[in-house]
């Protein structure tokens, strides 16, 4: 019991210490706006998060936080999914991914913060114009070619957090049922973050600041989240997903490292 007492007073502590810090409001604000997006349309929720919080917080704590609060968010959606996808068309990918996250994971924690952000600045670009061309992969999938999607998604999900690029386009090109495919997609997600969360603990990434901040943001997400799910059919899809697209563009253009001089931090 005194060792319950002493970690939850540590918790209060925490927590109090950390919603003083402005830089955390200002993450929560942009959690609340990525949750829209990513509510109402399925995506993006990451590329306008994770690009603004390690801008802020840095990498090491950004990208933990991420997959922290995410996993409380949106990743339960994705196990309802599980009963219903094609194993035969996930599992390939989930192995490819799995396989790369220790060399992810090792990128985050290794390379220089600076380095880490042009990553994740060349990824959002990546993806906006994949989303914009409306390019896809046309060819069949097959087993080997979705292991290489996975193993690139796993390299580029653990070490920036975004691992969509690749997935999107080479799933949502595929011919099948589109509800088949959007069910493989966010099964898929739910087990690929979950092996993310397990290994970024093992790795002993999530600190307890990492934890506090991802508690403080975590009900700014999910309502951002239940919002967006709300938003679904009340509004124009166009016009929506031209606002992500732009909102997206901005958090890339914000967060790359040579705007840093411009802004104050």
């Amino acid at each position: 019991m005194p060792d319950l007492v002493a970690l939850l007073t540590e918790l209060i502590a925490g927590l109090w210490s950390a919603v003083q810090e402005p830089r955390l409001w200002f993450v929560f604000a942009v959690s609340v706006v990525g949750g829209v997006v990513r509510g109402y349309s399925g995506f993006g929720g990451a590329l306008i998060v994770v690009p603004l919080a390690a801008m802020a917080m840095g990498p090491k704590v950004a990208v933990p936080m991420f997959y922290l609060f995410d996993l409380g968010s949106a990743t339960p959606y994705g196990y309802k999914a599980l009963p219903k996808c094609r194993w035969s068309q996930v599992w390939p990918m989930l192995a490819g991914h799995i396989l790369m996250l220790p060399a992810g994971a090792w990128v985050l924690t290794n390379m220089p913060a600076e380095g880490v952000r042009w990553a994740m600045a060349g990824t959002v670009f990546l993806m906006l114009i994949l989303l914009v061309s409306g390019w896809r992969y046309q060819g069949r999938p097959t087993p080997p070619a979705s292991f290489g999607v996975g193993t690139v998604a796993g390299l580029m999900g653990s070490s920036t957090g975004m691992s969509g690029p690749p997935v999107i386009a080479y799933w949502l090109g595929q011919k099948d049922n589109a509800a088949i495919i959007r069910t493989n997609i966010m099964a898929y997600y739910a087990l690929s973050s979950t092996a993310t969360d397990v290994l970024m603990w093992w790795k002993g990434l999530f600190t307890w600041q990492v934890v506090i901040y991802a508690v403080v943001i975590w009900p700014g997400y999910a309502l951002g989240l239940w919002g967006g799910a709300k938003l679904f059919g009340k509004s124009s899809e166009r016009v929506f997903r031209i606002s992500a697209y732009v909102l997206i563009l901005i958090s890339a253009v914000i967060s790359l490292p040579l705007m840093d001089r411009f802004l104050v931090r």
